[in-house]
């Protein structure tokens, strides 16, 4: 069965999702919308996302930032998370035949876990150019 794609959440109804502002959910937004718009996505299925993550807040707010953003989720089955070790986060997308993986940078790392005001960080993620924030590599 094929669903008709709704639009997208805005962040703010992702932060009423959520229950707050914050850097990693921005981030998780701000990937996804990237994502969504890269692989001009139609279906609610189009798009299969693996985060490897620190499995405790607030890394794993960056799930529903993406979760929002790209209608993969942990329901569907069309996201999954793995842990991982470290600090380290990474984001490996499928769409299609095509294979991505992102990975969180060293200031994206120092915006969120140095914020002393989350709304604060949450903007300066949106305001700091993409490429500054993730490193894309293929398999």
């Amino acid at each position: 069965m094929k669903f008709q794609r709704p639009s997208i959440l805005t962040y703010q109804e992702t932060i009423r999702f959520h229950g707050h502002n914050g850097p990693f959910l921005a981030l998780g937004y701000k990937l996804g919308k990237y994502i969504d718009k890269k692989h001009k996505l139609k279906g609610i299925m189009d798009i299969i996302i693996k985060v490897k993550v620190k499995p405790k807040k607030p890394f794993t707010c960056i799930i529903d930032g993406l979760q929002c953003s790209t209608f993969a989720t942990l329901g569907k089955g069309n996201m999954m998370v793995e842990k991982s070790r470290g600090k380290d986060i990474s984001v490996f997308v499928v769409a299609g035949k095509r294979k991505y993986t992102y990975h969180i940078t060293g200031k994206a790392m120092d915006i969120c876990l140095g914020a002393e005001d989350l709304h604060k960080a949450a903007r300066k993620i949106f305001r700091t150019p993409f490429s500054q924030l993730f490193n894309l590599s293929l398999p």
